[in-house]
């Protein structure tokens, strides 16, 4: 394996991590504390954006060198409304309509979709390390979230609707800003990107009651989903298609719920059954063989 090979995979796997990690706090703003999911999203992007913009031009980057070209210009306003708004509003959504296993379950139909474009896009068929690679991941989630009662996964027509949403917009912010990351660099994409998308969902918001309370407790939990589920995790998370394919970062992106259950444990002593820790291993075998490949 590559040096390059192994930075992408070490890259995918800790930004999952980081977002497993701030889905938990991101549940605690939706459910516990009744923050409305349109004023959630519109903070987080806008606040995200403004400070990973805001490292880069301290750090004497041209940040509106993007601006320049046309090409660049049409794919980052895709990158930002398709990609980025569509992903975090539908996944905050579909928790608030369900809960954050079910919604990282419908989400990470996601590698199915990259897969499929691909063999499309250079007309084949998916191989079988594909197609293996996939069962696994997605069927571990579902074990994960699910317990093994596949009866638990009776949502709402909402949950359900925001949920694929997010997997399909997953899927084009995982594929469509590959060409402009490996020319400026994923975290200018990804501050433009949020930057962006806080503009567009701003008339949404502003539409919105604002529902729960402000507290230290709510404000730590926004402040780490805002740093490390949002500006690290995405910079490593996207950083990774520099080195390895869009698919297999998507694939490694399912330790997602991994470390979700594992900071759980530690957080809120939520004990593994033997269905969960099934889950875990279809995921890390899922990774195992993207590694492999």
């Amino acid at each position: 394996m590559t040096a390059d090979r192994k930075k992408g995979i070490f890259l995918a796997s800790l930004g999952a991590i980081l977002w497993g990690a701030s889905g938990i706090a991101g549940q605690y703003l939706l459910i516990n504390e009744e923050i409305a999911p349109e004023w959630l999203t519109f903070c987080r992007l806008l606040l995200a954006g403004i400070l990973l913009l805001g490292l880069l031009a301290l750090q004497g980057k041209k940040i509106f060198e993007i601006w320049k070209d046309p090409k660049d210009r049409i794919s980052i306003l895709i990158f930002s409304v398709f990609g980025m708004m569509a992903t975090q509003y539908g996944y905050f959504a579909s928790i608030a309509e369900s809960n954050a296993p079910t919604a990282t379950v419908l989400e990470y139909i996601n590698p199915i979709l990259i897969i499929f474009w691909n063999c499309f896009r250079e007309k084949r068929f998916p191989s079988r390390i594909e197609i293996s690679c996939t069962f696994f991941a997605v069927a571990g989630t579902f074990l994960i979230a699910t317990g093994g009662d596949f009866g638990s996964l009776a949502i709402s027509p909402k949950a359900l609707f925001w949920g694929l949403l997010a997997a399909l917009a997953c899927a084009i912010y995982t594929v469509v800003p590959v060409r402009i990351i490996r020319k400026y660099g994923a975290p200018m994409i990804i501050g433009w990107g949020m930057l962006l998308a806080s503009f567009f969902m701003a008339p949404v918001t502003l539409c919105t009651d604002f529902t729960g309370s402000l507290s230290m407790h709510v404000i730590l939990a926004f402040l780490f989903v805002v740093i490390f589920g949002t500006i690290l995790s995405f910079c490593l998370y996207l950083g990774s298609v520099a080195y390895i394919q869009p698919a297999e970062t998507s694939i490694i992106g399912a330790i997602e719920p991994v470390s979700s259950i594992i900071f759980s444990f530690f957080l809120f002593q939520l004990l593994f059954g033997f269905w969960q820790l099934a889950g875990m291993g279809l995921i890390i075998l899922a990774v195992i063989l993207v590694a492999r490949k």
